[in-house]
C-alpha cells in the first residue's frame, strides 16, 4: 500500500462511535491512559479529558515512548491518510506495543467496492501491520458501529493475549443441558471434541432419538463425553432452575478448570484464531481473566428446508446479532473456583462468583435454536410451550418465543439477516469481540 491509488482509497477520518467502544475497552482491560498519535499538525485532536494527543515529531522523543506503559491505550486514525513518515508512525506504535500497550488504528475508506475491500485492501493491511511488528488480534471493519453510515478499516493489538501461547493444559468442561436434540446434538458432540473440550450433558428426558445418540456418543468418545438422565425420575414439567442448579453441582467438582455452561442447539468458538476454544480459555487465564462472555449470533431459517444430518452450519449461515435482553449478558465461561457459583440466580445467563474478572474480548456464540419452520412449530407449540413450570413462566423466564406462538410460517427475510459464509470476521469480528452495545442502542440488526 505504497502508491497514490492506495492512498486516494481512504479519506480523513472523523471520530465516531468508536471512541466510545475504545472507552468501555479501555475501562474492560483495566487500563487507564489514551495517547493518540497524530500524523501531522492538521490532524484533529481527540476532544476528550481523558486523552493526551501527540503530533509525531514529539512522538519521535525518547521521553514521550519512555512514558508507555501497559496502562496505555495507543490509536492513530489516519495511518494511511495524511502521514508525511509512515515508517515513524509504525516503529512508534510498535514499541508503544512491546511496552504493552493496547494499539487500536483506524482509518476510512472511501471505496465502495467490496471484493477490492476485501480482497485487497484488507489483506494488504494485515501484511503491513505484521511487516511493521504490529501483529493484529483484529483487522476488519467497524461498519457495524459506525454512526454514519460510513466504513473504516480498524485494527486491535493486544499484547497481553499476543504475547505469550498458552495451552490448555487441562480440557474445560462444558456442561451441556439437551431436550429434544436429534437433529443435530451429534454434530454439536463433535464440535465440542473438536475444540478441546470434554462434555457433560444432562438429559432433560428427551421424548424424542436423543438419549440413544448420546448413549452411542458416550461409547464412542469415552472419558470425554459423560451423560446423566436429569433428573433421576422423569418429571411432570420442566424446570430450568433445577437443571441450574444441577450444573453448579457439576462444576463445583471440578474446582481449578475452566466450565462453560451451554446448550445442545448452540456451536462456541474462540474468536482468535487460530485457536481452538480450550487454548483460547488458556490464553485468557493467562492474561489474569477468569470469566468469559460470548455474543450471541442467532441464526435463522429463510426457507422451509429442514436441516440435514450433519449439515446445522451449512443449512443455516443467515444470522441476527441478538434482539433481547437476555442476549446481550452471557457470561457463561469461567474458572470455577473453591466456592460454589450462582447460575439459577439469573436464569442462567451469568455465572456469578465473588472475584470474578472478566475478559474484555468476547468469545463467540452461534446459537441455532429454531431450524426450520417445521422444527420451529413443534418446539415452541409442543415441546416448550406447556413443559416448563407456572412459578418460571411467573419469573419471566421461557417468554422467548412468546411473539412466534401464533406464527403460521416461521421464516426470516434475507435483507433482515447476515451472512456467515464469507467475509464474516472481517465484516462483523469488532462487534463481536467488544459485544453488541451498538445493536443494543439502535434495536435490532446492524
Amino acid at each position: 500500500m505504497n502508491d497514490k491509488r492506495d492512498h486516494d482509497l481512504f479519506a480523513r477520518p472523523a471520530p465516531h462511535k468508536v471512541l466510545d467502544v475504545l472507552d468501555e475497552l479501555t475501562w474492560a482491560t483495566g487500563r487507564t491512559k489514551f495517547m493518540n498519535l497524530k500524523s501531522d499538525k492538521n490532524s484533529d485532536n481527540i476532544e476528550r479529558g481523558h486523552w493526551e494527543n501527540v503530533a509525531l515529531e514529539f512522538a519521535r522523543h525518547p521521553e514521550v515512548l519512555e512514558s508507555i506503559s501497559k496502562e496505555h491505550v495507543v490509536t492513530c486514525f489516519d495511518a494511511f491518510t495524511t502521514l508525511f513518515d509512515r515508517t515513524a508512525v509504525f516503529d512508534f506504535l510498535a514499541a508503544a506495543y512491546r511496552k504493552g500497550a493496547l494499539i487500536f488504528t483506524s482509518m476510512r475508506t472511501n471505496e465502495t467496492d467490496d471484493l477490492k475491500i476485501f480482497e485487497r485492501i484488507l489483506p494488504e493491511y494485515h501484511a503491513t501491520l505484521r511487516a511493521a511488528g504490529l501483529p493484529p488480534l483484529f483487522v476488519g471493519l467497524d461498519s457495524d458501529f459506525s454512526s454514519d453510515g460510513t466504513t473504516s478499516v480498524v485494527s486491535i493489538h493486544e499484547p497481553r493475549l499476543q504475547r505469550h501461547f498458552a495451552s490448555s493444559v487441562q480440557r474445560p468442561l462444558a456442561i451441556l443441558s439437551c431436550f429434544n436434540e436429534s437433529d443435530v446434538i451429534e454434530q454439536v458432540i463433535e464440535h465440542w471434541i473438536a475444540e478441546g473440550c470434554c462434555l457433560q450433558i444432562l438429559d432433560n428426558w428427551s421424548t424424542d432419538h436423543s438419549w440413544p445418540l448420546l448413549i452411542a456418543a458416550a461409547e464412542r468418545f469415552g472419558d470425554l463425553v459423560t451423560i446423566e438422565r436429569f433428573p433421576l425420575v422423569e418429571p411432570v414439567a420442566g424446570s430450568w432452575e433445577d437443571i441450574l442448579r444441577r450444573k453448579e453441582e457439576i462444576a463445583q467438582a471440578n474446582q481449578g478448570r475452566w466450565i462453560i455452561h451451554t446448550d445442545a442447539d448452540e456451536i462456541r468458538c474462540s474468536p482468535f484464531s487460530p485457536f481452538k476454544l480450550a487454548d483460547a480459555l488458556a490464553l485468557v487465564e493467562s492474561a489474569g481473566w477468569n470469566r468469559v462472555d460470548f455474543t450471541v449470533l442467532n441464526h435463522r431459517p429463510v426457507d422451509d428446508r429442514p436441516v440435514g444430518p450433519g449439515a446445522l452450519v451449512a443449512s443455516l449461515p443467515y444470522f441476527e446479532f441478538g434482539t433481547k435482553p437476555g442476549h446481550f449478558i452471557q457470561k457463561k465461561a469461567w474458572i470455577q473456583g473453591g466456592v460454589r457459583v450462582n447460575l439459577a440466580g439469573s436464569g442462567g445467563h451469568v455465572a456469578d462468583f465473588e472475584g470474578a474478572r472478566d475478559c474484555p474480548y468476547r468469545f463467540v456464540l452461534h446459537h441455532y435454536p429454531l431450524r426450520s419452520p417445521e422444527h420451529a412449530r413443534r418446539k415452541i407449540n409442543h415441546e416448550r410451550a406447556g413443559r416448563w413450570s407456572t412459578e418460571e413462566k411467573q419469573r419471566g423466564w421461557h417468554n422467548h418465543y412468546n411473539d412466534l406462538l401464533e406464527s403460521d410460517r416461521i421464516v426470516w427475510e434475507l435483507d433482515d439477516l447476515h451472512d456467515s459464509r464469507r467475509h464474516f470476521w472481517e465484516q462483523h469480528g469488532l462487534q463481536v469481540l467488544l459485544g453488541p452495545m451498538m445493536v443494543a442502542e439502535r434495536g435490532c440488526g446492524s
